[in-house]
This record gives structure tokens, sequence and C-alpha cells, in this order.
């Protein structure tokens, strides 16, 4: 989250090449939904989605799922926005009578994981599972998240200026896209602030490295480690009877989130994925998925940057040059389309946050392979 957070400082910069590639066709703010909203989408027999509003400006809390099994309730993933956690705890309760006993974190982001402490509040001894890469993550890296979050009130600031003006710094009329793009984003930060002063990390207290198997009566719930992918301890359930999978990160619509990946790894990763021929998909971000199309797209474009990363590498060229010269236009066409918010979101999120990222790992196999071979 340091690393989209960051990624969305630097896009503000950036925006203006972001207007001249697609049009706001007189699009506003207020067509989109607040990041306080979410819809509950039946997925299977006792399975509910929370999806909350497409990722457009980092301040969006990610999707959660709850499980009702026999006796108790399953729940993946639990946000960042204390409010809507409650509200969809609320939600559960209308739903069951039963508990929730478990909370499952998908990996250490805060938008998935500070509704952690919303969970224990409201049944206690509820036990919350994730690897232990997870655990350090929360432990070691959320306690500065709302100080990350405080960081971009300067920025907001300057893009308040420039919207009441409708003009840019150099006293050109502000494009529809960025008029759309500053609008969304201020609107967020409005909302979320006062919300997220209010979270408090909640660490893991039942960690696994590999698989764990939870049953709530009859029904299954596998819970798995595939390795290294989005973040160093990523894990997806899947319910095996259902055909129901929940990717957490190594899955997000509009586009993946690369600022903590190995993108090596998150390849093998997608292939376990895919490997499970679910039915139905429920990424960390954005709509429930009907088939592996969504989940193949990610895996190429990961797998398409590392490529082009390791031959910049391999043929000496910079870091600052490979920013110039990579193109991801085909893939922006198919992740994209001419949706501009979404646009904004594949440059800003994924293209700006994954080139270097690329890069520095495969300038660390390069050189890991020189100390391997070396005499």
């Amino acid at each position: 989250m340091r690393a989209r957070i960051c990624t969305l400082h630097l896009a503000v910069l950036s925006l203006l090449g972001a207007a001249r590639l697609a049009s706001a066709q007189g699009r506003a703010p207020s067509d989109y939904p607040s990041i306080l909203t979410y819809r509950t989408v039946r997925v299977a027999e006792g399975v509910y989605a929370f999806i909350t509003p497409e990722e457009r400006s980092s301040f969006q809390a990610g999707n959660s799922v709850a499980i009702v099994g026999d006796d108790a309730v399953l729940v993946f993933d639990t946000g960042n926005i204390p409010s809507m956690t409650r509200a969809q705890i609320a939600e559960i309760r209308r739903l069951t009578l039963k508990p929730v006993r478990w909370v499952v974190d998908s990996h250490w982001h805060p938008d998935h994981t500070l509704g952690n402490a919303e969970y224990r509040k409201a049944f206690p001894g509820v036990a919350v599972i994730g690897t232990s890469a997870t655990r350090a993550g929360i432990l070691e890296r959320v306690p500065t998240y709302v100080d990350q979050m405080k960081s971009f009130a300067p920025i907001d600031s300057t893009m308040r200026l420039r919207l009441s003006t409708g003009k840019m710094r150099d006293g050109s009329p502000m494009p529809d896209t960025v008029r759309l793009a500053w609008g969304l984003t201020t609107r967020d930060y409005a909302e979320f602030i006062p919300e997220v002063v209010h979270t408090t990390p909640s660490a893991p207290d039942v960690v696994f490295d590999d698989s764990l198997t939870i049953t709530l009566g009859k029904r299954r719930v596998q819970l798995v480690r595939p390795g290294r992918g989005n973040t160093a301890g990523d894990t997806f359930l899947f319910l095996p009877d259902e055909r129901v999978l929940l990717t957490g990160d190594l899955v997000t619509v509009p586009c993946p989130f690369p600022g903590t990946a190995y993108f090596a790894d998150w390849v093998h990763a997608l292939d376990v994925l895919e490997a499970r021929h679910a039915t139905t998909i429920v990424p960390g971000h954005g709509d429930v998925q009907h088939d592996d199309t969504y989940v193949a797209m990610v895996r190429a474009l990961i797998a398409f940057t590392l490529d082009r990363a390791r031959d910049a590498v391999k043929r000496g060229v910079s870091l600052e040059d490979f920013q110039k010269q990579a193109d991801f236009s085909s893939f922006l066409a198919r992740f994209a389309g001419n949706d501009p918010v979404r646009r904004a979101a594949f440059a800003n999120f994924y293209v700006a946050a994954a080139v270097p990222r690329a890069y520095e790992e495969a300038k660390s196999e390069t050189t890991s392979a020189s100390v391997t071979h070396a005499p």
C-alpha cells in the first residue's frame, strides 16, 4: 500500500498524459459510487461477496466474502473502512444467527485487513488466520498506514485548487479526464480520511504456511499459500464442492496492483489458481468472474512485464530508459478499453509500479545467476 499511495502521488503529475488517451465523455464523479458503499452478491448457497467500488484512487477497501456453514461463519478479508466493515457484520447477522468463528487474511495490505479489529469486537474469540508473511506485514508495515494516507493532504489541496479554477498550473483549461480523475480522488479522500484514523492493525493469531482445510459442518474450505505472488505470503480460498475461488490480490480488477509483487512467483501462483478450474471467482477488488479469462489476462500481463524487464537488463538498458521504452498499449486496450478511469488506473497503478519492480527483480536474478556460476 505504501507503493500504491506513492504511485498515486506521482500519478498526479502524469494525468495530462492520461487525458490524451481517452475522453471522459461528460462523466462526473457523481456518476461513480461512493467508496463507503458496497454491493452484496450471492455467489453460491450460503456464500456472499461484499463487492466494493472498483479501484480508482488508492482509498478503497478490498472485497470481503462471508461463507455460512452449518454452525459458524468464515469471513475472507475485512476491508479498511470501519463503517463499511460494521455494515457488513450487520448484514451477516441478518443473513444468519450463526457467529463468525474465523477470519482469513488473504495478505497483509491494509485495505484487506484493517477490519480485523471490528470482527474481534463483534465476535470475541474469533480466530484470525494468515500466513507468517501476512502476520509480519501487518505488524511491521501497517502501523504507518494512517500517516501514509495523511501525507496525501498537500496533493489533495493542490487538486482542489486546480478544480476550483478549472485550469492547470500553466493556465491551460483542465481536460475533462483530469477533472474526472481529480474529482474522484478528492471525493474519495474526503470520505476516507475520517474513517481510516479510527482503524487499528490486528494481526492473525493462527498462522499457516502451506495449506489448511477448515470444515464448516459439511462444507469444506481450503486455504492455500501458493508461494510468493502479489506479496510474500498470499492466501487464496477454494470451495471444492461449489468450485468457488477467492483470490485476494493475486487477481484484481480493473488491473493488477504490483507494488509489493514478486513477478516470477506471481505467474506460478496464477497457474495454481487456474488449476482449480473454478466456475466462480471473486477477485480482491472488482466484480465476480465466471471463468478463467480474466485470470489468464493477468497472467499474460505479469509474464510479459517480467520478460521485457529481463530483456532490458540483459541488454544493459537503464531503468530510466526501460520506463520510456516499455510498451503496454496492447494490454491497456484489453484491460481498460476506452474507459478513462480504467485507463488512468492501468497507467498509474500498474505500469508506474510494475516497471521498476520487475526491473529490480530481473537485475536480482542476473546477480544471483552470476554468483551461482562464479568459479
